[in-house]
Order: structure tokens, then C-alpha cells, then sequence
């Protein structure tokens, strides 16, 4: 399959693309090189005719295109604005199937609530406003052009050499579950493994959660299991520094998920329930 990814060399991208490129031909699109070289084509997702040079050959594009911050004209761009372009451009060229790449920040306070896949995104702040605005150009595009559209809904994207802790913040941490315990963030592995089930699955308009962390089954991923058959399954090698809890800000969660069998420090099993001792 031949996928354009727009907005590659983001912080995603530079986490899904070189995995990607092992199953699929990837040619990016952003105004920076992708980090490891590639298929890559320079522009600006909020020109239409940029977009629709990139499009040309291709089977499905993926939007990744971001904007970090409270600049409200640039997340309104990348989030908004970019997301019609490449819809209505992959329908002039066309290419039939999309992804976009969403955040759990569509909901306010996310973590503090139980949140099925079907929950209506609510969220107020610039950047989860634009998100969820974006998913709205996404529903309009399949209702206009007849696409299908899979939406897919990140939550602490992380490198694998940096799991169980979030990448994107300084230094990386464990992001906070509810009540400040700590959550799993979700290793580029995962990250990629969704993407490619997602990008062969087409039905219309689809919204997934992809999480590595339920927080105790607060989030439900059930839609990505049962439709994508995608699930967790990044299991880090012995070496891995997260598997000491020696080291706070990386060590496995205390409940780790189901079927997690990666080893782990002898002194942290006196804190696992007695069904993840193995």
C-alpha cells in the first residue's frame, strides 16, 4: 500500500513513520525532512495545492499534522484548516481511505472519567477544541466525499526506549492516571501497529481509542480491539532501564496490563497481585 503521511516529521511521525516504512511505501509531507531520510515531499498541509501534488499515486493518507502550544492560529491551521485540505484534496485525487491522527485531549479532564469510545468530545482548550474540531471535518468529509475515515484517538505517544514514560514532556515522566497514580504511556510500537490496522480497516467514519493504560478501565479500547484486533503488545527486552523500579519516573506500572509477560526486577514483585507474578 502506498500511504501519504502529512505532517511526518512531527513528534509522532518521527515515532510511526520508520516502523511504518516496514510495511508500507510512506512518502511524507511537512516542511521539515522526515529524520530517517525516505520518500519526502516539502510542503504545507494548509495548501490545497501542495497537499494535492503529494496525494498523487497513493491508496490512503494519513493527517499527523500538529501545533504545540496555546497559539490558537497555528493549532487552528494544523488541526483544522490542514485537515480540510487534505480531505478534499484526497478526494479530488481520488484516494479513498484516511486517518486522523486524534489525542484523548478531545475530552476535558480526561483522566478523571470514564470514557467510552462513543462519548461525545467535549474538551475547551485550544489544542483539544482544534483536535476535536478536526474530527468534525473528518465526519464532514465522509457525509461530502464519501470517504472512509478512521479517527484515532492518542494517548501519551512515547518511544519504545522511553516507555512506560511520556516522551513529550521534559524529562520524560509517567503521565498521571487518576488521582496522580501512575499511567502507561503508549510505545511507538503500539502507536504504528494501530496506524496499520487502521489503514486497512475502512467503514465509513470510525473513532478509536488507542491507549496503552485504561486507567483501571476508565478509557475502553474495545471498538480497537474488536474492529482493528489491535491491543497493546510492546513487551521491552531485558535491558530495558523502565523494568527496575529503582527508577521511578520509568518503572512498569503496578498493575500491569493483562498478557504483559516482560520481565521485571525482583524487587518489585511483592507489589504485584498475585496473577502478574509470572
Amino acid at each position: 500500500m502506498r500511504v501519504l503521511y502529512v505532517g511526518g516529521s512531527g513528534y509522532v511521525g518521527r515515532l510511526a513513520v520508520p516502523l511504518l516504512r516496514q510495511r508500507f511505501a510512506v512518502r511524507v509531507l511537512d516542511l521539515r525532512p522526515p529524520a530517517d531520510g525516505g520518500e519526502y515531499v516539502p510542503g504545507d498541509a494548509t495548501g490545497h495545492a501542495a497537499v494535492l501534488a503529494a496525494l498523487a499515486g497513493v491508496d490512503a493518507v494519513i493527517h499527523g499534522a500538529m501545533a504545540a502550544g496555546d497559539d490558537a492560529a497555528a493549532a487552528f491551521g494544523a488541526s483544522v484548516t490542514s485537515v480540510h485540505q487534505v480531505l478534499s484534496a484526497a478526494y479530488r485525487a481520488s484516494v479513498p481511505h484516511a486517518l486522523y491522527l486524534s489525542s484523548m485531549s478531545v475530552y476535558a479532564d480526561p483522566v478523571s472519567r470514564r470514557l467510552g469510545e462513543s462519548a461525545i468530545p467535549d474538551a475547551t482548550d485550544v489544542y483539544g477544541l482544534t483536535k476535536r474540531l478536526g474530527e468534525e471535518v473528518c465526519r464532514a468529509a465522509v457525509a461530502e466525499f464519501g470517504l472512509s475515515v478512521n479517527i484515532l484517538r492518542l494517548a501519551w505517544p512515547t518511544p519504545d526506549h522511553l516507555w512506560p514514560a511520556w516522551g513529550q514532556v521534559t524529562p520524560p515522566a509517567r503521565p498521571a492516571g487518576p488521582g496522580g497514580t501512575p499511567a502507561c504511556a503508549t510505545a511507538a510500537t503500539d502507536v504504528a501497529a494501530a496506524i496499520a490496522a487502521a489503514l486497512s480497516y475502512r467503514d465509513g467514519l470510525q473513532a478509536f481509542t488507542i491507549t496503552a493504560d485504561e486507567l483501571a478501565g476508565r478509557w475502553s479500547t474495545a471498538r480497537a480491539r474488536d474492529l482493528l484486533a489491535w491491543q497493546p503488545r510492546f513487551t521491552p527486552p531485558a535491558d530495558h532501564p523502565a523494568l527496575c523500579p529503582c527508577n521511578p519516573a520509568r518503572a512498569q506500572p503496578a498493575h500491569p496490563r493483562p498478557g504483559h509477560r516482560g520481565p521485571r526486577c525482583p524487587c518489585m514483585l511483592s507489589s504485584l497481585p498475585g496473577e502478574y507474578r509470572r
